[in-house]
């Protein structure tokens, strides 16, 4: 992350492609939480820093036009909020873009005649030529003459051939569609013959690659209707940022790590834990000793934290920008915030070298070093990651329907599936229970591999099928009842993937008191529930703690004793 931001400037091109990305997304003059934006941004490839920013909101007072920013009080929290405004002169300038396209199309028409004009006169001669033939047949003594008038027009007919007919604007002129089988048969002769020569090797040979080259598709004569929108998809299109990056796979668990030079994760987590209100940060850590905590807990809530608040630009930099700190959203045993603070990496360190930040430690706001300098120089202090943006976010409701995605569960999930219940349920057939057969014991691809046979086993039985969506279904009624009984029994998660917020119901599978696994839904803009999928409890923690440690007895990280499995990155 560059940390200096000298003459930050946004051209009228940079601002065109964001309104347009921009219209494309939301509605105007709606307001929207401004994470919602950071993440459009990610999709869309947009980074500020490609601009010169290091914080959002002074890059959104460049686009003043047509996005506003305001603050609005959600759950007793205050969010960031922006709307987005129509702005005319953009807004003239695609329909006049819209306009000029749709004028080009009688050029294709005239495209179209003369190339019915070409046809024609082709036919003319086709019809000549075989006149001529027949006269032949019927004198002979007239073929040293005909033969003499061939000659002379043979150059006129060739012109004729290779002269394309008239382009709209733009159009590249195309040899013509008799000069290309030709071609085409050179560059398939030597691909071939080079393919025979390099076969051992699997490289293409030099005479292939040169005929490949010269070789041309042979060209429409004239444009059909699906180029003839891309034209005007071209003539609308917006201009790219000038800086031209290539969009970037954004990894939410990386961003931090990206971010700044942290030393070792053991211990920068270790001093976060030492500092921060006593939790834990271990599944089973009962079972653990100061030597083997490993802070999984920690290390997931705290990557995804700084994401969600790269988000909702609450990173805080200093004026002089030689500062830089973040909310970690944790508390002390006085329940003050724990912050953690930035300074500029030293280039001539080895290891903090390729960071513009690295990390100078944990403060509260106003105590120590780090914390009087936070006071100096920030203000307001940077405020925590917020996730609710409604009250449906947090309180499941029993008067909507769950609709689920079935087959994602039972077919493309089955590895999170209890075995025990999956050998209960599929114990009519023994292909199935084969590969059940002691995939406990097996190895992380060995136990890939066998699971892969089982959906293929699945997917091809109906029977089997609908039997496990049965159960899953049973377990979700149980679940409803279950929230009906106590409403915090549904609870709130958040998905950094998706940045999207879910509840995570318990669904008990087996003869266990405890659930197997938790079910995400997502509500719908329609009002209905969507089941997305199921995930292990360990990952049902992870995602539930982001917003808050969990006080519910279905979700304890106490009794998760396997928690290997680690898919949020790449689901």
């Amino acid at each position: 992350m560059a940390r200096k931001s000298a003459h930050p400037h946004m051209s009228d091109d940079d601002r065109r492609f964001i309104y347009r990305t921009l219209k494309k997304k939301f509605d105007f003059d709606e307001d929207y939480p401004l994470a919602s934006l950071g993440w459009c941004f990610v999709r869309e490839g947009i980074d500020r820093e490609d601009y010169g920013f290091l914080k959002l909101k002074p890059m959104l007072e460049e686009m003043a036009d047509f996005v506003s920013t305001s603050s609005k009080e959600i759950g007793g929290v205050s969010q960031s909020m922006f709307a987005l405004h129509e702005f005319e002169p953009y807004e003239t300038a695609d329909a006049a873009a819209s306009d000029e396209a749709e004028e080009g199309k009688p050029d294709t028409r005239a495209r179209d005649k003369e190339d019915a004009k070409s046809k024609a006169s082709a036919k003319k001669k086709e019809d000549a030529s075989k006149a001529s033939a027949e006269r032949k047949d019927a004198d002979p003594s007239e073929e040293p003459a005909r033969r003499k008038d061939k000659r002379k027009d043979a150059p006129k007919e060739a012109a004729a051939l290779k002269t394309p007919p008239a382009c709209v604007e733009g159009c590249k002129a195309e040899p013509a569609s008799d000069d290309v089988p030709a071609a085409s048969d050179a560059a398939t002769s030597a691909s071939k013959r080079s393919e025979a020569s390099g076969k051992r090797d699997g490289a293409l040979g030099d005479a292939g690659e040169a005929a490949a080259k010269t070789a041309k598709p042979a060209a429409p004569r004239r444009p059909s209707r699906q180029s003839a929108q891309a034209g005007r998809a071209a003539a609308l299109a917006p201009a790219r940022a000038p800086m031209g990056r290539s969009r970037r796979r954004v990894v939410p668990g990386k961003a931090l790590e990206r971010f700044g030079y942290l030393g070792t994760w053991q211990e920068f987590l270790a001093t976060l834990a030492d500092l921060a209100l006593d939790e834990p940060w271990d599944f089973n850590d009962a079972a653990l000793d100061a030597s083997t905590r490993r802070f999984e807990i920690l290390h997931n809530y705290i990557r995804y934290t700084f994401y969600r608040l790269t988000l909702e630009d609450k990173v805080g930099f200093s004026s002089d920008e030689d500062f830089a700190v973040f909310n970690t959203g944790l508390v002390d045993k006085h329940y003050e915030d724990i912050y953690a603070c930035f300074e500029p990496s030293d280039p001539e360190k080895p290891e903090e070298a390729r960071y513009a930040w690295t990390f100078a430690g944990f403060c509260t706001a106003g105590t120590g070093r780090l914390g009087k300098r936070l006071v100096r120089e920030l203000s307001p202090l940077p405020q925590p990651a917020s996730y609710l943006e409604r009250k449906e976010d947090l309180l499941f409701d029993l008067d909507r329907e769950v609709v689920c995605d079935v087959h994602h569960i039972v077919v493309d999930n089955v590895h999170r599936l209890p075995v025990n219940f999956l050998r209960d349920e599929l114990a009519s057939s023994q292909a199935c229970l084969g590969i059940l057969a002691g995939i406990e014991e097996l190895s992380d691809g060995a136990r890939g591999e066998r699971f892969e046979r089982l959906r293929a086993a699945i997917e091809g039985d109906t029977r089997l099928f609908n039997r496990l969506s049965t159960s899953i279904n049973a377990a979700i009624d149980v679940a409803k009842r279950q929230v009906r009984w106590n409403y915090k029994t549904a609870v709130p998660a958040y998905y950094p993937r998706t940045n999207s917020m879910n509840l995570l119901l318990p669904l008990i599978l087996t003869d266990s008191p405890t659930p197997d696994v938790a079910l995400v839904v997502e509500l719908q803009k329609s009002g209905n529930y969507q089941g997305q999928t199921v995930v292990t409890m360990a990952q049902a923690y992870r995602d539930a703690r982001l917003l808050c440690r969990p006080y519910i007895d279905w979700l304890s990280p106490a009794s998760i004793i396997d928690a290997a499995e680690e898919e949020d990155e790449e689901e």
